[in-house]
């Protein structure tokens, strides 16, 4: 019983050109501020705490396929982060000798979960009982059930293919790739690296297209790099891991699929299919995570509605098993979207929960003359749900930062 502390996608880095976790000083601050209301409180990360994907040490490994990425990422990966951010991690290390961390895993340190080396450089660092590295968390005598997200997500979940082999998420391949080959060009243009930084936080991901006609024209670049971004993306979709990944997600209509994926007006309509899902989105308040958290809590009065297989493929080899009778709150993060949702339901009234993101977030908009024009900002969300009651009271804190230019 007690505080229980959540938050995700921190994605603390190594110090590359995609750490932006400049956070360490709050961060701790923060604990420690929770520690003076409830001296035993537990801390849960949801996700992406640490950011291995897009660490140098994967960098260096290259265009590898998904299997030989979790064997070949040495334990320096994490040795690199922790000595970036010490103090964080010194605060963590002392905080678990008292008291229980949870790390559930997500999509950019998923390799925490199947590569030793990894798994055992942070244990061995926090050197506590009290630190576990978990697929997912649940609390029975709460009611709460908490997942990473990024299990739902088309691009970042695995699949189950016909023959029951599992194939890993194509984003992950895509994000390395990427890194090799589209973010050297981004860097040999001369751009300041708090621009270069900028591309990695652009949401949604298909504006970058647009942001990168914003850069080519303010920074007057001689190369044209929305055409070197769209090179980049035709060349994965012309690799075997594309090929096993689409004739696994889309088994009866991947001929389709191959053409569009490898066409290049794909990225155009992707582009508006985006803007469009983006609006339908906003005129709903809705998402795919919104949306797989409404079944979870039986919102449609429909109980065969569970986690299945599919949602936990990669992360664990088993469903867990929930008493969805007294689930009450749902946590997610991975798209950085933070929101408190009341989901109604047959049962009484239930929530859904997104921890957000503590990272910056690049986004599009009009100016005064309706120019095209990209903004910054700054998101540290977390959420509180205290637990010494009969029933839980859900806290989030949804903090948004600009500097004024």
């Amino acid at each position: 019983m007690g505080i229980k502390f959540f938050l995700s996608d921190l994605h603390i880095g190594d110090g590359a050109a995609n750490d932006d976790f400049v956070y360490d000083s709050e961060l701790i601050r923060l604990m420690n501020q929770l520690k003076d209301v409830d001296e035993k409180y537990e801390i849960v990360v949801l996700g992406d705490g640490l950011e291995l994907l897009e660490s140098e040490s994967v960098r260096k490994i290259g265009f590898v396929d998904f299997d030989q990425a979790c064997k070949l990422v040495s334990k320096d990966a994490v040795e690199s982060i922790i000595n970036r951010h010490k103090s964080v991690f010194e605060f963590l290390r002392t905080f678990a000798k008292t008291n229980k961390i949870h790390y559930v895993v997500g999509n950019h340190d998923y390799y925490l979960l199947v590569n030793d080396d990894l798994k055992n450089a942070l244990t061995d660092f926090m050197n506590s009982k009290n630190f576990n590295i978990i697929p997912h968390f649940y609390d029975e005598e709460t009611g709460i059930f908490a997942q990473h997200g990024s299990q739902h997500d088309l691009m970042y979940s695995f699949t189950i293919a016909k023959n029951g082999e599992l194939v890993p998420p194509l984003g992950d391949y895509v994000t390395r790739y990427t890194m090799g080959s589209f973010e050297p060009v981004l860097k040999s243009v001369h751009l300041p690296m708090e621009i270069v930084r900028d591309y990695d936080n652009i949401r949604p991901t298909m504006d970058a297209i647009d942001w990168l006609e914003y850069v080519n024209v303010v920074y007057k670049v001689p190369v044209d790099l929305v055409g070197e971004w769209v090179k980049s993306f035709l060349k994965i979709f012309n690799t075997q891991e594309f090929d096993k990944w689409i004739k696994a997600r889309f088994p009866r209509t991947y001929g389709f699929g191959e053409f569009f994926f490898r066409n290049s007006l794909f990225f155009q309509m992707g582009r508006k299919i985006t803007r469009w899902g983006d609006e339908i989105q906003r005129f709903r308040g809705t998402n795919y995570l919104k949306s797989k958290a409404e079944k979870l809590l039986n919102a449609f009065n429909m109980p065969q509605w569970r986690l299945s297989e599919k949602d936990v493929a990669g992360y664990s080899k088993e469903v867990p098993e929930i008493d969805y009778s007294k689930l009450k709150v749902v946590l997610f993060g991975h798209n950085h979207l933070p929101g408190f949702y009341v989901i109604p339901t047959p049962h009484g009234t239930k929530y859904y929960v997104n921890t957000g993101t503590w990272r910056p977030l690049v986004e599009k908009s009009r100016g005064k003359w309706g120019q095209l024009i990209f903004h910054k900002k700054t998101e540290l969300n977390y959420v509180v749900i205290e637990t010494n009651k009969d029933e839980p009271v859900v806290e989030t804190h949804l903090v948004s930062r600009v500097v004024l230019n």
